[in-house]
Parts: C-alpha cells; structure tokens; sequence
C-alpha cells in the first residue's frame, strides 16, 4: 500500500489537519471563479478531493462538481458532508488520478499541493496525461502546489502539538528531490505510538512548464498565494499555475 492510501484513510489524518477552515477554501474559490468564471466553465472536476472542502465551496457557488480521491474514507466523508447540505450539483468517486474518468470536463483543479506524490517522475507526468484526456478542447487545468524553492528555504524541521488527549510528533526533512514529513502519534486511546509519513517531490515551475507542454498545454499564468500576488520563486508560498489544453495527448 502506498503512503497516500494508508494516511489519509486514517481518522488520524482529519484530526491532525482540522485547522483547515472554509475561510481558506473561500479564498481559494475566488480566485478560481476569478480565473475560471462558472458560466464559461461550469463543469470542474476536483482531482484529489479529500474530504471535499473545495468541492462543496464551488458547488455552493454554482459549479457542477465532480470529485475523485484515491482514499475511500476520504470519499464517504465527502458524500456525507454533501448530502447533508443538500448540494445535488456535486458528485465524487473513488479513483486514481493517473486513470481518467470516462467523462470531459470544461476544468480540472488539482488544489492543495495533491500533486507530486509519486517516486517516479513518469508516474506523475501520467497525472497531466490524464487530466488531458478529461478536458474540453480550450479546457483549463488549475494546479495549487507547493513552491520547491520557498519548502527549502523554509523548512521547519521539528513540530509538536496535542488535540483531544493525543499527542503527535512531526519531523521534516527534504532528501532525493523530495520533502519528507514524519508524523508521530501517540497517548491518549492509543495502545501503542502509529506513525505515518507524506512526501512530495519539490518540482519548481520549470519542470511544470516542460511536462506541461509535452502533455499538449499551454501554461497561461502564475500566482504566488490564494489572493492572486505574482509569483517569486525566492518569497510566494505557494505556486498556483493556470494551463489551457492546446492539443490532445496521446500517450
């Protein structure tokens, strides 16, 4: 089993990120109908949804949502959060990113640094192809991902915190082109400490701009953060790239 499956199928995985607020979703979510207005792009897809935060901001702001996300805990938590609200424009699925969905879109999102989580470069460039063959002709990919130069720059190699009588551990640390994180839990109703580990290749724009373009897309701007400031590859925190689909990919 992959990190990614065995991680974010834990409960674990929810409590430890449940700082994650709306008011950052919404924020993101301006941006994107900024960019991406829903009466010129009405049908996203949410590559990597989670727990499908993104997911029901956009359907509650009128897009017609698909999510996909490999975790099947992720998922039923998604559909449960949707049919509470009552959202009827948004449907998620089970599925690996690198096999497309038998269906087109007018846009993919791939947000919150859900790229990336492949040892082989090849595997994640499949990960592009894919999202090439779900898109419209002139469709549009929005990649939110981590800024490599900015993780390295920055790195916090040790963190502590408890939430609910659980304590956790994480360690960080960048080696093969990769940052690693560490996390550690332990107390509270557990029996014995659980640790998992994420890692994420530290790509930086200009391999974007090479895969981007074998995989048939034309990258047609850059941000640095949610609000829409420019991208610096020394100070943006984060590097949001918007692609149009050029050409069809073959491979």
């Amino acid at each position: 089993m992959s990190w990614f499956e065995d991680w974010f199928d834990s409960p674990l995985y929810e409590k430890l990120y449940a700082d994650r607020d709306d008011n950052e979703a919404d924020l993101l979510a301006n941006l994107i109908e900024k960019e991406l207005p829903a009466d010129q792009y009405p049908k996203v897809l949410d590559l990597g949804c989670g727990r499908g935060r993104h997911s029901i901001t956009l359907a509650r702001r009128g897009y017609d949502v698909t999510g996909i996300d490999l975790s099947k805990q992720a998922v039923k938590k998604a559909r449960e959060k949707a049919s509470a609200l009552g959202l009827d424009n948004l449907t998620f699925h089970i599925g690996d990113m690198r096999e497309p969905l038998p269906f087109r879109f007018d846009a993919v999102l791939n947000l919150f640094t859900t790229f990336g989580y492949f040892l082989d470069d090849l595997e994640n460039a499949k990960v592009l192809q894919s999202v090439n063959k779900m898109l419209q002709t002139d469709g549009m990919l929005l990649i939110d991902y981590l800024n490599a130069q900015y993780v390295e720059n920055n790195l916090v190699p040790k963190e502590s915190g408890s939430y609910t009588g659980v304590t956790y551990e994480v360690e960080r640390f960048i080696k093969n082109g990769m940052v690693f994180k560490n996390i550690r839990f332990s107390q509270g109703d557990l029996t014995e400490p659980i640790e998992y580990q994420e890692r994420v290749k530290l790509y930086g724009l200009d391999w974007f701009k090479t895969h981007l373009r074998q995989c048939g897309f034309s990258l047609e701007n850059t941000y640095g953060d949610y609000t829409g400031s420019p991208f610096n590859e020394s100070k943006s925190s984060r590097l949001l790239m918007i692609a149009r689909k050029t050409e069809s990919d073959n491979g």
